[in-house]
């Protein structure tokens, strides 16, 4: 009698939470995650490296009409990253706070619409004042989804999935060359230039994604109906463990890390990393037509160091994964990038130009890829908005402001485009020798 009395209860008592854990498939979750997020910030991102990158084609015929020399050129392309960093780490605090439905979304509809403000300029003031302007309007896409995905992707899985992300660096660069080539086609249409239709064009898709954004992006997993009760839990607990593990033995408040010299030393190793991608694109096309591509094939021949970009990154951010080890892979990836950009500093020939920009993309975007898992993985949940802001700033200052700014008066008093490419790859190798010094005593203390 006892025994039947209590069959309904045990029948009806709820599953342990050991149980309902063991029914959650974790590589599905993740998988489940990925497919949810990763479309959307790739896409996001696509079109705003296409909307910084659109500057190379447009300068075929912009930069006479405007009256721009090399230098005037290099002082556009980096002041962008002045504006970018001064408002970096208020994008991302308020990305920690309101969310990435709200900033990430604001950031591309507000972007979107500056681009084809680029058609209105008239001249170097006009010129450098809307890049400045469109750097305030980016500042904070790269660290915001960075930060983003550390609020979802576990920290085992973060190197895949930062170079999933960073996909959308060289995939744009392949679409810019295709897409820009054919819009530069217009040129004439209505009494229009062809570049003017080029910021006009590319600046749309921006701004219809942040659109679509506002309704599509949820901001944490514990708000995501798409996933399980116990896929919200399961995920919660993993990134909570990996990242507490990960960050024993750090301290936890902003300020604290701060006075820390291996976070500054972290920072000037990412000074290497954003000048490449900053300049990888920027110059790509006007060196290679200057050895020899034609302007009706251009569009093509630009898009195969990027695929290289793509190649290389995936096999050596799947090998950081592997091996679980994010320092020493950032490191050779510097090295690569900085060995890249010397073959194009020495070139004389296209078919050598084009294997050093293939190499030099291969390092930017693994570099760039790893290099965040070191701060995503080893800081304390609290500290990482406004350190990683932080990091991507200083990198904007020094490596897109500074850094283009001394290839385009290089370039201009050597009187070789190329030649400009040996400032990157001696910052590439300054850096890499700082990343793994901070990165080694950083991962110390995990």
């Amino acid at each position: 009698m006892s025994v039947s009395s209590q069959s309904p209860a045990v029948a009806s008592a709820p599953r342990p939470a050991a149980v309902a854990d063991a029914e959650v498939d974790g590589t599905q979750v993740v998988s489940r995650v990925g497919r949810r997020l990763m479309w959307y910030l790739i896409a996001l991102y696509v079109v705003s490296v296409l909307d910084r990158g659109n500057l190379s084609f447009a300068s075929f015929s912009m930069n006479k009409e405007l009256g721009l020399t090399p230098q005037m050129y290099g002082i556009g392309v980096g002041i962008l990253f002045l504006g970018y960093s001064i408002f970096e780490v208020p994008s991302n605090l308020a990305l920690a706070r309101y969310g990435a439905r709200i900033t990430l979304t604001r950031i591309a509809m507000l972007f979107g619409i500056v681009t084809m403000s680029m058609a209105f300029v008239t001249g170097p003031g006009s010129f450098y004042t809307v890049r400045a302007l469109l750097g305030i309007a980016e500042a904070g896409l790269t660290p915001g989804v960075f930060l983003f995905l550390s609020y979802w992707i576990p920290q085992q899985h973060r190197a895949r999935y930062n170079a999933m992300f960073s996909y959308s660096i060289p995939a744009a660069y392949v679409v810019s060359s295709l897409v820009s080539g054919a819009i530069m086609q217009l040129d004439g249409v209505w009494g229009v230039p062809g570049w003017k239709w080029l910021f006009v064009l590319e600046g749309l898709p921006a701004v219809a994604l942040g659109i679509f954004g506002a309704f599509y992006l949820t901001d944490r997993p514990h708000q995501a109906k798409w996933l399980s009760n116990d896929e919200k839990k399961w995920l919660a607990e993993q990134l909570e463990s990996g990242d507490a593990s990960s960050a024993h033995g750090m301290p936890s408040g902003v300020m604290t890390l701060l006075r820390r010299p291996e976070m500054w030393v972290l920072t000037l190793g990412y000074v290497g990393i954003f000048s490449g991608n900053a300049t990888v694109g920027a110059w790509l096309p006007q060196i290679l037509h200057h050895t020899g591509v034609p302007l009706g094939v251009i569009g093509f021949v630009t898009a195969l160091p990027p695929l290289a970009g793509i190649v290389g990154m995936t096999f050596l951010s799947r090998r950081s994964d592997r091996r679980k080890e994010r320092v020493l892979h950032t490191v050779a990836c510097m090295l690569i990038a900085a060995a890249g950009y010397t073959i194009v500093a020495l070139s004389t020939t296209l078919a050598v130009a084009l294997v050093g920009f293939m190499l030099a993309n291969i390092g930017v975007y693994a570099s760039l890829a790893i290099f965040w898992s070191i701060p995503q993985t080893y800081l304390p949940a609290k500290a990482k908005p406004a350190v990683i802001a932080i990091i991507s700033s200083c990198g904007a200052i020094f490596g897109g402001w500074l850094v283009p700014m001394m290839v385009g008066r290089v370039q201009q008093q050597a009187h070789s485009l190329a030649a400009g490419m040996i400032v990157v790859a001696a910052f590439f190798v300054i850096s890499s020798v700082c990343v793994f010094f901070a990165g080694r005593r950083m991962a110390a203390h995990a």
